[in-house]
């Protein structure tokens, strides 16, 4: 794998740890949906480029997957709180970004294709 791969998957473990692991933070009103989005959609572009864009539909399952889950765990802390709306900013993110990912590689293979 090569180092900058290497990286970006460390990277992409390193944001998963601490969204699973981090302490609630007190956001500005409406904030928490943008930083919900920020994170995932970080999330997202550091492991596609991890995978190369290989197996592109199954890391965005996975990932959205992964919100689902964590927002259903929250539920069950005392200092946390589960909500829709913040999954619902998670699922955008991966797809808003795996969608742009999709189409920057769609279209570097028809630039690099024989005419």
């Amino acid at each position: 794998m090569p180092i900058e791969r290497l990286g970006s998957l460390v990277l992409g473990v390193a944001v998963m740890v601490a969204i699973l692991i981090g302490s609630p933070v007190a956001l500005p009103e409406g904030w928490d949906k943008a930083v919900h989005f920020t994170a995932f959609s970080a999330l997202t572009f550091c492991l596609w480029h991890a995978t190369g864009g290989r197996l592109a539909l199954p890391l965005l399952a996975a990932l959205i997957l992964f919100g689902f889950l964590d927002e259903w765990r929250q539920g069950y802390f005392p200092d946390r709180s589960s909500d829709a709306k913040d999954f619902l900013a998670d699922f955008c993110a991966v797809l808003v970004t795996g969608a742009l990912l999709f189409t920057q590689r769609k279209m570097q293979c028809a630039e690099s294709s024989p005419r």
